[in-house]
């Protein structure tokens, strides 16, 4: 079997697995780094999931140097707007959503 080529996701595809992937129906995970921001920030689970489910794709879709492709979403909720980096990954074992960072802005 050959390996998997990267290939650039369509916008729509991109927007629907972050939509799933807040509501529960795509494999998400959070980063360690995401993890300690969103403590030191104070910004909820909620407050993410919302975003994944209607934000605005804030910076474009990039391939980052380990060939995964990743877009900045931002969403104004419970009075602040919210952006993340948010990473697809295409790997053997499925699709995934992770949330690398969250900051207000």
């Amino acid at each position: 079997m050959s390996p998997l080529r990267p290939f650039k996701p369509r916008e729509s595809s991109v927007r629907l697995w972050l939509r799933e992937a807040g509501e529960g129906k795509r494999r998400l995970l959070f980063s360690q780094h995401a993890e300690k921001r969103m403590k030191e920030r104070k910004i909820g689970r909620r407050q993410v999931l919302e975003t994944l489910k209607h934000g605005t794709i804030s910076e474009p879709l990039h391939q980052d140097v380990r060939g995964d492709w990743r877009c900045n979403v931002s969403w104004h909720y419970a009075g602040e707007r919210i952006t993340l980096a948010a990473v697809l990954k295409l790997q053997e074992s499925g699709e995934w959503v992770v949330i690398a960072t969250v900051f207000e802005g």
